[in-house]
């Protein structure tokens, strides 16, 4: 009879969180969207990157491997 009550409270657990881990979800897709939106208007100050920020590069990130072997980067 335990293993048969814990089977219950593991399925109803499952189901918690199921529905918890849909509700995040429609919420990230909500920001998404949001932003999204922001970005088009001008109105939203810092919502639209600066022409500079598109461009910058950052090094060490997406980094062409054969670039760095070539010149003898880290």
């Amino acid at each position: 009879m335990e293993h048969e009550d814990e089977a219950r409270r593991m399925e109803r657990d499952a189901e918690r969180m199921e529905h918890e881990s849909d509700k995040v979800g429609e919420q990230i897709d909500d920001a998404r969207s949001d932003w999204k939106a922001k970005e088009q208007d001008p109105s939203v100050p810092g919502a639209q990157p600066d022409d500079a920020d598109e461009e910058s590069s950052i090094p060490g990130v997406e980094t062409d491997e054969e670039l760095l072997s070539e010149e003898g980067g880290p």
